[in-house]
């Protein structure tokens, strides 16, 4: 059985607005609602034509599909080429490794370096010649059909053109400058603002500061944190951990230390009598910035011992002189 015309389903002429066609469609669909006819067949079968009529006449481009093919509409539709609207194109991604002491993470910087890119050839604007125009082969859409024959016979795709290389433009003059490319090294100078407390391994991102690209928009620069290590402090997270070594009388006896922090500055520690290699002493808030905080991380200071070499004779002598004293202690 042929359909039936959308327009004369839904009792509406060909020019009808959609404010129009609304109402015409939420009247007939009250009426012919299968919940208000028993649920009889014809009912249901008149609310599916109804929906079907207006889901058509109510999308534009559906719309104006129907009003030239017909029912047809559909298989028209398929049978013409459709390209997609072209993606913006965007060049790669660079990476940038900043390598910092913990002095630098701890207090962080402004520091400019050079980097090597391509970038947009200013003359041409990145377009790689001068004369814009719509390219003769795909006619500006960027987009072709080939047609492939194969065993299971013929099949169409559609493919980037490689005239215009899917930008859908040619141009009357080739630039000059970049010999149609649109991009050329160019030694750029930046700098970067490291934040205290940052992390081996964290990244930031410098947008547009990475490889551009042909009539599109440059990559990224990704700025990658490295460590360096340090003569005196190891990392912990945001705490810093150091080995105080002392003479074995400093340690029975204790008494006052100076140590120098991560910042250069010097503070004073006790040390308990009779400490034994390995206690922890911790400093709090004397450790490294931690990133986004006002806060600190803490200093943990273990306790070593120095063990002194090539003693004269009578330093050697006082060694073993005490050494005998300690031992008769233990009996």
């Amino acid at each position: 059985m042929a359909k039936r015309d959308y327009y004369e389903v839904l009792g509406v002429s060909k020019g009808v607005s959609a404010n129009e066609l609304k109402k015409a469609y939420r009247k007939l669909a009250k009426e012919l609602h299968p919940d208000k006819n028993g649920g009889s067949k014809e009912a249901e079968d008149k609310f599916k034509e109804v929906s079907e009529a207006y889901e058509i006449l109510s999308d534009n481009d559906k719309r104006a599909n129907y009003d030239r093919f017909g029912h047809n509409s559909g298989r028209q539709q398929a049978s013409r080429p459709h390209f997609h609207q072209q993606q913006e194109r965007f060049g790669e991604n660079m990476q940038l490794v900043v390598k910092l002491t913990l002095e630098e993470v701890h207090s962080g910087l402004k520091k400019k370096y050079k980097y090597n890119r391509m970038d947009t050839c200013k003359p041409c604007s990145g377009h790689g010649g001068h004369g814009k125009r719509d390219c003769g082969t795909c006619g500006g859409s960027g987009m072709v059909m080939q047609t492939l024959n194969t065993p299971m016979g013929m099949f169409t795709q559609v493919m980037p053109c490689t005239m215009c290389d899917g930008i859908g433009l040619s141009y009357e003059t080739k630039c000059d400058i970049c010999n149609g490319s649109g991009v050329k090294t160019n030694e750029e100078v930046i700098e970067v603002d490291i934040p205290s407390g940052v992390i081996e391994g964290m990244s930031f991102v410098m947008k547009g500061k990475g490889h551009a690209v042909k009539a599109g928009s440059s990559g990224d620069l990704i700025i990658r944190i490295m460590e360096y290590p340090h003569k005196t402090f190891q990392r912990s997270g945001n705490d810093l951990k150091m080995t105080l070594k002392l003479s074995y009388p400093e340690l029975i006896l204790g008494g006052k230390v100076d140590l120098e922090t991560i910042e250069g500055t010097k503070i004073r520690i006790s040390i308990p009598e009779y400490s034994d290699v390995g206690t922890d002493l911790r400093l709090q808030q004397k450790g490294l910035s931690i990133f986004g905080n006002d806060k600190r991380g803490d200093l943990l200071v273990t306790l070593g011992v120095d063990i002194p070499k090539d003693l004269d004779d009578d330093t050697k002598a006082l060694v073993i002189e005490l050494k005998e004293k300690l031992e008769k202690t233990k009996v």
